[in-house]
This record gives C-alpha cells, structure tokens and sequence, in this order.
C-alpha cells in the first residue's frame, strides 16, 4: 500500500474548499426536501440538479449540517479541479476531514499518484478504505459543473462501480454528470432532487420575505411565485429589490440595476455571444412557437440552439393540446425586453412587426394583433380588428383587444362602429357604464345605412348587456326580447344571444338545459368568453336550486377561464369569486371565504353600476362574516352594516343577495348582543324578502334571543307547516337548529334529537357545515352528547367537529346588555358616576353595578381600558335595544 507519514505529495487544498457552507442570512429551512434528501440511508447516490440560482447549494449545506458529527465531507468544485491530482487531494482532504474516518484509516495518509483517476491500485485502495469505515460517509461535490475535464469523472464512474458501503456521493449540478445515474434510478438507489421541487412555493416564499425584511403584501406573494417560476434566485432578487426601492415596481418593469447585473453575470454569462443574442431577439414574444425563432433571428439553427438554452433562461411549455413551445422566462423576458426597448426601440418595432406577419399567417389573430400594436402600425391593427375583432372577443382577449383600441384614442381616425361597439362591450364587462354609453353613442353616430348582420346583432347584444349591468328588471326583459336569435345565428353571436335570453326569458330548468347545450359548443368552438360567461350562470342555478358543491365546481370552472388582464375590473370574475366565498362560508372555511370575498371586491372596484353595487353588498357582507367567524366579531359586525348602509335605503337588490345578507347579519348582531342592528336588518329586508321563509327565521331567531323559546318554536312550526318559500336552501338547516336551541330551553330532548337528526340529514348531500361549525356551544355540546346514536348522519357529524377543532376560534365574549351599553356610552365623557345617574335616571349604586358588569365582561380593571376595549370593538356606536320584529 502506497503510504507516507507526511502527505506532501498531494496538492494544496484550501480549508474554504472543504467546509460546509455557512447558511446565509435569509435562510428559508425546506423541511419538505430535507425530508427527501434524509432517504439517503439505501442510497448510493443523491442528485440535486437544478440550473443556477435554484438553490443547490443552500439545501445540501443545511442538510450536511443537520448529519450526524463528522458524516459529512464537503467539496466545492471549482475549475481547478479540472486538474486530476488537485482533485483527488482535494476529495482525500475532505474525507480525511470527517470525524467518521478512524486515525488509522488509509484515507489519511494515502498518496495522490501523477494521474489517480487511471490508476486502478490507487482507487482501488480508495474504495476498499471507504468499505472499511464503521459508518457510511456523504460526500458532497457541489457545483460539479466546474468539472469539465473526463480525468475526475473517469475516476469517479470507477469508484461508483465499486459500490463501496461506506460511501454516498451527493452531487450538485447545474446538469447531469457523467456518472451511471442510470443503473442507480434502476436499482432504486439514487436519490433525486430536480428543478421542479426546488421552487419555492409561496409559502416558502413569504418565509423568504420575512427573513430578508422586505416588505412583500401577502396577496403579492403568490403571483409573484407565479411570475418568477419560483426561482429562488428571482425570489431573492424581488427581496432585495424591494429592500431598496420599497416596493416590487422597479422589479416588475425591468428597471433595477442590480437585478439585471445578476442575470448578465449569473445566467447570461455561460452562453456564447450568438446565443445571447439569439435570447434578445426572440424575448419580444411572450410565447414563441416552432418556426418563429428562426424567423426572427435569421438563424436555421434557432430551434436546435433554444433546445441547449434550457433553464433559467427558457422553458418548454405545454399548452392545450397544442405542440409544446419555447418560453423566455418572465423574469429574464422583462429585463431583456426592458433593454431592447430602451437601446434599440427601431428594432424592437421591426422585431414585433415581423413576429405580426408569421402569426397572422399562421391564423393566431391575438398575438398577431398584440404584435403590430407593439410595432406600432395603426393601420394594420385597424385591418385584424375589422377583421377578428367579435371573435378575440368571444375568445376573452379582451386585454389585447383593449390595448389595440388604445391605439386609435386621441388620432384623427374615426374608429367605426364595430370597435365602438367592441369597445362598449369591453367597458360593459367592467362595469363601466358611462364609458359604454359614450362608445354606444358613437357607433350610433357612425352607424351605416345598411349595417351588416353581426353590426346589428352586436349592436342588440350591448344594449342588453347594459340593461343587465345597470338596469330595472323590465328593462332587462325589453333588452332580451328584441335580440333576434334567428338574426345571430350566422355571425359567431349566436352562442351569446342564446345566453342573453336564457337567463331572462326562460324557467329555470329550461335556462339550466339551454345554457349546459351552449356551454358544450362554445367549449369545443374556444369561445372563452362565452364558456365563463355559462358557467357562472350555471354555477348561479345550482346555488338557487340548494347544489352548493355544483355550484363552487362550476364557479372554480369559470374563474380559471375569465380573461386575464392588470388591474381590471370583471364583473363575471367578481360573480364567479363571490360564489367561491359564499361556497367556502357553508362549508365552513372562513378564512377561504375571506380570500374570495376580497378578490370580489377588487374586481368590482367601485364602479356604480347596479351589478356592481350587488356585487359589493354581497362580497363585503361575507367578508363581514368570515371575519366575525374568525373572532373579528365587532369588526366583521361593522363591515356587514356598512354594506348594507352603504347601498342606500329604498334601493332594491336581487332577493337572493338581500336574504343572504340578512340572515347573517341578524345572526351575527343577536350573537354579539347588538340588538338594534339586528333590528335594523330585518327592517332593511322586509320589503324585499315580504312573504319569504327567511323573514319568519329571523322572527324566531329574535324570540330565542329574547328568552321565548315557545313563541320561537310556534314560529318555526307555521314556516314548516304552511309550507313557506325560501330563497335560501340552506336557511332550512339553519332553522332547524334554531328549533333545537328551542327545544333544549323548554327541556324537550326528544325534539331536539328528532329536529338534529332532520338538520343533519338535509346538510350532508349539500356538504353544508356553517350553521354546525359556528353553533352556540350548548348546540355543539347536545350534538357531541348523541355521538354513537345518529345513525347515518355520524360520519357528518364527524366532520363538523372536526373542522370546528381545526379553527379554533374564541367563544364570543358575553354580551352587554342594554343598561350596559347605555352605561358604556358615558363612560368617555368623564362624567362621574352620579352624573351619570343623573343622565340615565337611576341610582348611583345602579350605575355602579352596570359599571362592574362592563368592566367584567370586557375584562378590564378601569375606566380609561373600558373605553379603549369598546373603542377598539367598536361597542360605543349608539344602538338601541329592541328585539321586536
């Protein structure tokens, strides 16, 4: 054995080379690889592959770190190491570093011949040393890629194929290595770590941003994730960014120095000159096609170069069926592009031109349209507009329809009746119905003496949209009778007018059949638009007809399909979201609720259509309950009042929203004692909802709450018995339950039981859990009381309790009762206690008493903490305690 008391004979290594790294500052521990990466124990090979910027290195060093002392020998390669002797001494070093290794062992001392990796005796002795170990030992090759030399990787395959049992080769790379990764998948004994589960997920993400103090919105988050393809290098990028300019919009437009120089250093710098160059011509196309990079770059082999770029340059991308394409990725798509326009705005233009003409000639009207308006040719955009404008309509290219109609504001060029109307129906979608009523007014202007067919049937189309935006139901039905469907058939139109009318002049079942037949053809035509606009209204009847679990499936259906586009109001986006919310609140989800509700609200910003403040109503109303739900409960009280307040007294909504919005906020208002509220609600339905099962809810909601549980029950009895009609399936259930609260007051268990059993029976098939989940506790305690006795309705009642010990919200605190809040009212004014008697008109030791009272029930020990706990809960709004309906 060849072996020397002083190892002279290998090459200088320094100890950075060999040390575990250390973890940066903003570490985000990935216990979700980790836990792959711990699998190792059978292994005989891990690969963690992944193009730059993906974190290699940060995962393999925390994972080292969390081994046992001294099971781990660390390399970082380097181009050196193409060098054969300095790498085996560098590999000798960092195994001789481990404290797994015994005094003894050869490893130690063993020397490093002229060329190691041809020398069979020396690896040989290398692998029979690693046999001999107690333990097995990981060692580490990060960055691998350095390696380009055979000579090591000649040596490795050789040590690999020997198989050694103290030996576990981890490599990190920005590609595959030339070692027999093959035959490991296929013995089951390599461990792979790959790009796709090394991106950071948004959770990961937010973790990132917290760590690095960047101040990232929440709800920023997740699309961010999406744009960056969660790089964790794009990821650190936006913190840093964000670090110095206080927001992502330097990140988001190409503008921060400091990202780009990282992208030029770290992923630009490994490609030669032509295949850069190749990156700043093909990164005008968002997507980019078989064919066109050639075309754009003057290269016949464009396509054969893209195929070599890979990762985090561009990505293969699969698309509806359709060939998969190349993509430049956005992060790096927005940098170049940012470039190309700021050095070269003659050529981006020529660029986008050329990228127009193989579109259209490849019939792709959106991106060709897309591409002249960025080339800045008017007059072709006005020929794709003349001639796919109705048809990227109905495809939901809305947002490049937009753009292109952009290009003719403020030009002496008249737009003509089609984009006018184009361009109303857009603002109609966006609940922009001044603007409409412009647009409309202008295609009448310029409406010709003998219009086309499609002129004329879009034409009907917008004035029903309007009226259903913004007008009475009258005139909603005028504007759907005159729309000739026989007229539409023949134009691409058809499919909408179907859709117009179904809605207002139809029964349900009818609508239902008409809209599921359209749905079918629009699909199979790509008829974006019209299929979202199906769904939603599908997903519309379900809820009507009590089909919840139908209806989240239908409105998710729609949501994905809606068009896409910045900042944009929708109103079928805000209907397909508040569905969502409405879905999830049934089922018991407050906080997925609130997410949809939220999303509701932005999309319908505050336009004041009618749809539009509809909408409003009933996404802020079940944000107000999702946040009471969740413990918020003064907060959420005020923002379901505010709601409805805000909609005006004496205006009209849909009955549906109208009874929705007062049943829960009668419910929630009774719960927290505010009794006026309460009142004020159902006062605020009675027009709407005269005759409705929903109101004799509410009445027998307020006897129990006023302690007349026979006069509650007397109620629910005349709403079973006379057979009233509810515009909510659900509030049968939660009827029910409020006859078990009545029962269990006048002692009868029996009833109780039988009206359970009848609420639990309704709820399962409807997947219906809220009125359980946020019951009164003496409700939950009777449920939990009959477990093992409810037959068929066990496995949901399971359900039930186990999502309402998954919330774990706080029981609502007791409320104050009316001589409280009249007492609590004062207290901010400084008058004393017999000043306040005085004002009440009642003793001093009255006051006193009430005072004790507040103090207990808000837990609080002095004047000045009650009134900033009611101020903060918002307790000193002036109600007046009244349960009468």
């Amino acid at each position: 054995m060849r072996q020397c008391r002083e190892v002279s004979s290998r090459r200088r290594v320094p100890r950075t080379k060999i040390t575990v790294p250390a973890p940066p500052a903003d570490l985000v521990s990935r216990p979700r690889l980790l836990t792959v990466l711990e699998a190792t124990t059978e292994a005989a090979m891990v690969f963690v592959g992944a193009p730059a910027g993906f974190g290699k290195t940060v995962l393999l060093a925390e994972w080292a770190r969390r081994q046992d002392r001294g099971a781990v020998a660390w390399l970082s390669a380097d181009a050196d190491d193409n060098d054969d002797r300095l790498f085996w001494s560098a590999v000798l070093e960092a195994l001789g570093g481990c404290g797994r290794l015994p005094e003894g062992n050869p490893l130690r001392e063993l020397i490093v011949p002229d060329a190691p990796s041809a020398d069979l005796a020396f690896l040989a002795e290398v692998a029979d040393a690693l046999d001999a170990l107690p333990a097995p030992v990981v060692l580490v090759l990060d960055a691998a890629q350095e390696i380009t030399s055979p000579d090591p990787w000649h040596g490795l395959r050789a040590l690999v194929r020997h198989q050694p049992a103290g030996l576990c080769l981890a490599i990190a790379s920005r590609r595959e290595p030339p070692l027999p990764l093959g035959r490991a998948r296929l013995a089951d004994r390599l461990v792979e770590v790959g790009a796709a589960r090394l991106r950071f997920t948004a959770d990961e993400a937010d973790a990132l941003f917290a760590a690095a103090d960047a101040a990232v919105p929440r709800d920023e988050v997740a699309p961010l994730v999406a744009r960056t393809g969660g790089w964790p290098a794009g990821l650190r990028l936006a913190a840093a960014s964000v670090a110095r300019h206080g927001s992502l919009r330097e990140f988001d437009t190409g503008q921060d120095s400091g990202v780009l120089a990282y992208l030029t250093d770290e992923v630009l710098a490994p490609f030669t000159p032509a295949q850069r160059e190749l990156l700043r011509t093909i990164n005008i196309c968002d997507e980019l096609p078989a064919g066109l990079a050639p075309v754009l770059s003057g290269r016949a082999d464009a396509e054969a170069m893209l195929h070599e770029l890979g990762e985090p340059a561009t990505r293969v991308v699969d698309s509806d069926g359709a060939p998969p394409h190349h993509r430049v990725t956005p992060l790096l798509r927005t940098y170049l592009r940012s470039e190309l326009q700021r050095r070269a705005p003659d050529r981006a233009r020529t660029l986008h031109a050329a990228a127009a003409r193989w579109f259209a000639g490849h019939d792709r009207p959106a991106p060709a349209l897309l591409h002249s308006v960025r080339a800045g040719d008017p007059a072709r955009v006005g020929e794709l507009l003349r001639e796919h404008a109705v048809a990227l309509f109905l495809a939901g290219e809305h947002h490049v329809l937009r753009l292109a109609l952009a290009v003719f504001e403020g030009r002496r060029m008249p737009a003509g009746p089609l984009a006018a109307l184009i361009s109303a129906a857009l603002c109609l979608e966006s609940a922009e119905t001044s603007a409409a009523g412009l647009q409309l007014a202008s295609a009448e202007a310029a409406w010709p003496a003998r219009p086309a067919t499609e002129l004329t049937v879009l034409r009907q189309l917008a004035y029903s949209r309007l009226a259903q935006v913004d007008g009475t139901p009258a005139r909603i039905r005028r504007a759907a009778e005159e729309i000739d469907e026989r007229l539409a058939e023949g134009t691409g139109l058809g499919g909408l007018a179907i859709l117009h009318r179904a809605g207002v002049l139809l029964t349900r079942d009818r609508a239902r059949e008409t809209l599921v037949r359209l749905l079918g053809t629009a699909e199979s035509l790509r008829q974006d638009f019209t299929v979202a606009q199906c769904l939603t209204r599908l997903a519309e009847l379900a809820g009507r007809d009590g089909d919840y679990r139908v209806m989240e499936t239908l409105a998710r259906r729609a949501e994905v399909r809606r068009p896409r586009e910045n900042s944009l109001r929708s109103l079928q986006g805000a209907q397909a979201n508040a569905l969502l919310s409405y879905g999830a609140l049934l089922r018991g989800e407050p906080a997925e609720c609130l997410k949809h509700a939220k999303e509701t609200r932005l999309l319908v910003g505050d336009a004041p259509a009618r749809a539009a403040r509809d909408l409003r109503l009933l996404s802020e109303t079940l944000r107000g309950a999702a946040e009471f739900e969740l413990g918020s409960w003064h907060a959420g009280l005020r923002r379901m009042r505010r709601a409805r307040t805000r909609l005006g007294t004496g205006r009209a909504c849909p009955t549906g929203y109208a009874a929705l919005c007062a049943v829960l906020e009668q419910r929630a208002a009774l719960r927290l004692g505010a009794a006026a509220q309460a009142r004020d609600t159902v006062r605020w339905a009675l027009p709407i909802l005269a005759g409705s099962g929903e109101l004799l809810l509410m009445r027998a909601r307020t006897q129990l709450r006023l302690g007349r549980h026979h006069a509650a029950s007397t109620v629910l009895r005349s709403l079973a018995d006379d057979d009233v009609p509810m515009e909510l399936e659900w509030a049968a259930i939660e009827a029910s339950l409020v006859g078990v609260q009545a029962a269990l007051a006048a002692g009868a268990r029996e009833r109780a039981a039988r009206l359970l059993d009848d609420a639990l029976r309704t709820a399962e098939p409807t997947g219906v859990r809220f009125p359980f989940v946020f019951a009164p506790a003496e409700l939950i305690g009777f449920l939990t009381s009959r477990l093992g006795g409810l037959g068929a309705g066990e496995r949901f009642a399971g359900e039930i309790l186990s999502v309402r010990r998954r919330l774990r919200t706080p029981p609502i605190p007791a409320p104050l009762t009316e001589r409280e809040r009249s007492v609590l009212r004062l207290l901010p004014t400084q008058r004393s206690i017999d000043e306040i008697a005085q004002d009440l008109t009642v003793s001093p030791n009255t006051v006193k008493t009430h005072v004790r009272g507040i103090y207990a029930k808000l837990d609080v020990r002095s004047r000045r903490d009650a009134v900033a706990i009611a101020q903060k809960r918002g307790l000193l709004d002036t109600e007046v305690a009244d349960f009468t309906v």
